[in-house]
């Protein structure tokens, strides 16, 4: 195409195809890269042909000359970036200056109103858990609720990223919420809150009953604060010690490590990497404080994610302890943002974690060893199930 030729093209028409074969390249190169996609050592990139490129000057003709009004070019061209990145997985996405900036300036201590969703591309989010006492629970949001919309945001081409940042905020700020169960539209007005005065908490126990360790949220500064409570963990009572990581599903990756290293001590935990690429490995070198004689149980659920699934995973497989619940959905990979120029930002999956024996948590997730009915996740139930384990009957 000569210059005459580009100068005839109209502005909107050139913004617009600019944009989306940028995006499109981008789009190409990436896939080349991530885990989970088809490129593999030793193979060259291969760029779009030709037909590519007449598909996706077709679309371009029809959104100027066919659609019924005239379309903003950069919001057009956002929309195009954020569904083929939210394509990728539940973890990568697009995020413009606004969700960026609030990204960038997110304290782990935020406020929310109690909610742990988990989606897949094409479909709205499910409230996977409820964190209890939450004003979620107290409204009376149920797990398998589908959240259409937070506030005017509909949910459908969001990532996981987008709708955390979006329900987290300040201390008593309110958030609507837009729900569907079964045929009805439920709307509500909640509250956010700080859920946790710190992120684990302690239970004793006592005659014929377990101690708990219950994680709420992998914060940096949990290990640390456990480690220096592990006498008193240890010397509490003889009896089992259960880890409760139910509605565990944000935090940090490194302090989960830090928590497996409270309980075994190993060179090598596992591995995060790519697909075809370098493999870091993970390890917990220093001593174990609460690694005894006995094991401790796992008690997951369907809202167990991330950290919390690497924790398990490795418990499971290397510290023999056995796991109590729902099968977990699979999100234990670290991610890395990449701010643009036009100050939006990219977030992308970049590497997924994978036990010793070669098992993959990301996307396959977690097993129990003992299965909990999903329509009661009450504590007795969990009892019930973790008795046998130990012994008991």
């Amino acid at each position: 195409m000569n210059v005459r030729a580009i100068m005839n093209v109209p502005r909107y028409r050139l913004i617009l195809w600019t944009a989306f074969a940028a995006a499109l390249l981008f789009f190409i190169f990436q896939m080349g890269l991530l885990p989970g996609t088809s490129r593999r050592a030793g193979q060259r990139f291969a760029p779009p042909g030709p037909r590519s490129f007449a598909l996706l000057d077709s679309v371009m003709s029809h959104i100027r000359d066919d659609y019924l009004e005239e379309r903003d070019p950069v919001r057009t061209a956002e929309g195009a970036y954020r569904g083929m990145l939210n394509s990728l997985d539940s973890l990568s996405c697009y995020l413009n200056r606004d969700l960026a900036a609030r990204y960038l300036a997110r304290s782990l201590r935020e406020a929310s109103p109690g909610l742990v969703l988990y989606k897949k591309y094409g479909s709205f989010p499910q409230v996977a858990g409820i964190v209890p006492g939450s004003p979620a629970e107290k409204a009376g949001v149920e797990p398998g609720d589908v959240l259409t919309a937070i506030g005017h945001h509909n949910t459908l081409a969001s990532s996981l990223t987008e709708l955390d940042l979006l329900l987290r905020g300040r201390q008593g700020e309110t958030v609507d919420l837009k729900f569907l169960r079964g045929g009805d539209t439920i709307q509500l007005t909640l509250a956010r809150a700080v859920l946790f005065p710190k992120p684990w908490e302690f239970v004793a126990g006592g005659p014929g009953r377990p101690r708990v360790l219950r994680i709420h949220e992998f914060l940096p500064g949990l290990a640390d604060g456990i480690r220096k409570a592990a006498d008193s963990i240890v010397k509490a009572s003889d009896g089992p010690l259960v880890i409760d990581l139910r509605n565990c599903a944000g935090g940090e990756i490194d302090e989960a490590v830090a928590l497996v290293n409270l309980f075994l001590r190993a060179p090598s935990i596992g591995t995060f990497g790519k697909e075809a690429g370098a493999q870091v490995e993970v390890g917990c070198p220093a001593e174990a404080p609460l690694a005894g004689k006995r094991p401790p149980v796992v008690w997951v659920d369907q809202a167990t994610m991330g950290p919390a699934e690497l924790v398990a995973g490795v418990l499971q497989e290397l510290g023999k302890a056995k796991v109590v619940g729902l099968p977990t959905p699979g999100l234990v990979a670290r991610t890395e943002i990449f701010p643009l120029e036009d100050e939006s930002a990219v977030i992308l999956t970049s590497a997924v974690f994978t036990l010793p024996s070669g098992r993959t948590l990301w996307t396959k997730g977690l097993s129990p060893d003992a299965s909990v009915p999903p329509g009661d996740q009450s504590d007795k139930s969990f009892l019930e199930k973790t008795g046998p384990l130990l012994g008991k009957r």
